[in-house]
């Protein structure tokens, strides 16, 4: 016998934001490579390199729980709290 399917718990969300002043205006180094059959630019790699527009500099990232569609859980020490 087959078992019932169990239904999905609700998905967590998740942010990357700035460990210096917890804003997520955060970008990271990638390549993208284009897919003739998508017709459309395709992550092929993201680097451990990321720049925080807000204090316009090198950052290590944090991740973070979306705790509603603003607004976030931010780590401790960080800045921030909501999303910018």
């Amino acid at each position: 016998m087959t078992e019932p399917a169990t239904p999905h718990p609700a998905s967590v969300r998740h942010a990357y934001i700035c460990h210096v002043c917890g804003s997520d205006h955060v970008t990271r180094d990638a390549w993208a490579e284009w897919n003739v059959e998508a017709q459309d630019w395709l992550l092929g790699v993201a680097f451990d390199h990321a720049y925080c527009h807000r204090c316009q500099n090198d950052t290590r990232l944090d991740r973070v729980v979306l705790t509603s569609p603003v607004t976030f859980s931010a780590p401790e020490g960080a800045g921030g709290g909501m999303a910018t």
